[in-house]
């Protein structure tokens, strides 16, 4: 019988598909967004429970758990896992709250609110702690932001915090970045494994392949030349398996995901793939994608040509210095001119067509910016639900599509997200790498071969 699992704070099952691939049974999922709900169902299981967490106390999970004959009653499980969202310990939420107090719209650097910033998403983890004391598992996995590591309450570290939540288990703390997982992305997350005390052996983190990162080509090579669709569904083929990418596509090509029905389905003989779609790239897009450039050299890989994109240019680059000179050419042929108004950049077409708002340069210097194909992507964010302009093509003048944000998140190719795009790159964005569920998933495994 496969120990079993629930997730907390699921998503669409990112890290409860990686804990199936290492060996454990999740007999539960718990996910509040109605659309990321849909995904888990449709690629992992019926067992997700629309709830709010908040409001859906760990007794009643209990006694659904009880009354499906999920859990035996004097049954224990072998984990509880999740990832409460907390938005202000990311870079990205430190980053604006910083914007904000330069601005003068957020008190001062002195405010106690930046000891832990007034969000009660921030606080989530305090529920998960409240699971973990109802249900008393074996064993424990936690994953968060990077950032949390560098975060108080009052006078204390958030991590000491968090860990004198648990006086019944060890508790062990490490920041795992996803590359170093087969998992192309750098992705650093703060991961906490516990184990219960009185009844369960040491666990130990994981420590990697050890073998050179895959990079944002190794991902999407097979897509490079293949346009996003209106609907997401298109047709790739890839023959290759003897690279490092092309093993990398292959694992994903080949892994099953179990439909609503019990079937299992993968990618590897169709060439079918889905939510390959972006947004439509408008006119003051198509002059600004031209002049950004990733800092890569151009490369030839068999049939598939690598223009050259050097030297490195993000938007901040091409503002507002160059505006006569170096993008002069441009936008006299697209008919548009620019100007500085306040703040801002704004150009429209001198025939008295639309105006755009530009961003702050100096505020927002890689508000736009290419990704190498050489490299592993940097990490992918549920911002993407708003634009794409961090994650511009390596070469192509588009954003990344939801699949190749799913490829280099390590998804599966037959998995498939459910909701508008909008909602498939916020699911995208907030879930755990697969690949590094698996990795955390059998670490867990071979510490519960000396438990139970």
């Amino acid at each position: 019988m496969k120990p079993k699992a629930i997730d907390l704070f699921a998503g669409p099952g990112g890290l409860s598909l990686g804990l199936k691939k290492a060996g454990f049974d999740t007999i539960a999922a718990v996910e509040m967004d109605t659309d990321a709900g849909k995904t888990y169902r449709h690629n992992i299981g019926n067992h997700t429970l629309q709830n709010d967490i908040t409001k859906y106390p760990p007794k009643e999970l209990a006694n659904y758990l009880l009354r499906e004959n999920l859990l035996g009653k004097n049954e224990r499980l072998a984990l509880v896992a999740g990832g409460p969202p907390c938005p202000g310990f990311s870079l990205i939420g430190r980053s604006k709250i910083s914007d904000l107090i330069k601005k003068g719209e957020y008190g001062t650097s002195k405010d106690p609110r930046h000891r832990f910033i007034d969000d009660p998403r921030n606080k989530l983890f305090e529920y998960f702690v409240n699971y973990v004391e109802h249900f008393k598992p074996y064993y424990f996995l936690m994953e968060n932001v990077e950032g949390m590591n560098s975060y108080q309450i009052e006078d204390d570290a958030v991590i000491d915090v968090i860990m004198s939540k648990f006086p019944d288990y060890e508790v062990k703390v490490k920041i795992l970045n996803a590359a170093d997982f087969g998992v192309p992305q750098n992705r650093k997350r703060i991961i906490f494994l516990g184990r219960h005390l009185t009844d369960s052996k040491p666990v130990f983190f994981p420590d990697g392949n050890g073998e050179k990162t895959l990079t944002v080509l190794d991902a999407i090579r097979d897509l490079a030349n293949v346009k996003p669709s209106k609907n997401g569904i298109v047709t790739s083929r890839d023959p290759s398996w003897n690279s490092r990418g092309g093993r990398y596509r292959m694992l994903l090509r080949h892994w099953e995901v179990e439909r609503p029905d019990g079937s299992k389905c993968d990618s590897r003989y169709t060439g079918r793939r889905t939510c390959h779609w972006t947004r439509e790239v408008n006119e003051r897009d198509k002059v600004l994608f031209r002049f950004l450039k990733s800092g890569a050299k151009g490369a030839t890989h068999g049939s598939l040509t690598i223009p050259d994109s050097t030297p490195k240019q993000l938007y901040g680059d091409i503002y507002p210095e160059r505006w006569k000179s170096h993008l002069a050419p441009a936008f006299e042929k697209a008919n548009l001119k620019a100007w500085k108004y306040r703040r801002h950049f704004v150009a429209e077409r001198k025939a008295g067509g639309k105006k755009w708002v530009m961003y702050d340069q100096q505020g927002f210097k890689d508000k736009m910016r290419r990704l190498r194909w050489n490299q592993p992507s940097h990490t992918v964010v549920a911002h993407l639900s708003k634009d794409g302009y961090m994650f511009l093509h390596p070469w192509i003048d588009r954003t990344i599509t939801v699949r190749e944000a799913a490829r280099f998140q390590s998804f599966p190719d037959a998995f498939e997200f459910k909701g508008s795009m909008t909602a498939q790159f916020r699911q995208v964005g907030n879930a755990v790498p697969p690949l590094l569920a698996e990795a955390l998933g059998e670490a867990i495994i071979d510490a519960l071969r000396g438990t139970l």
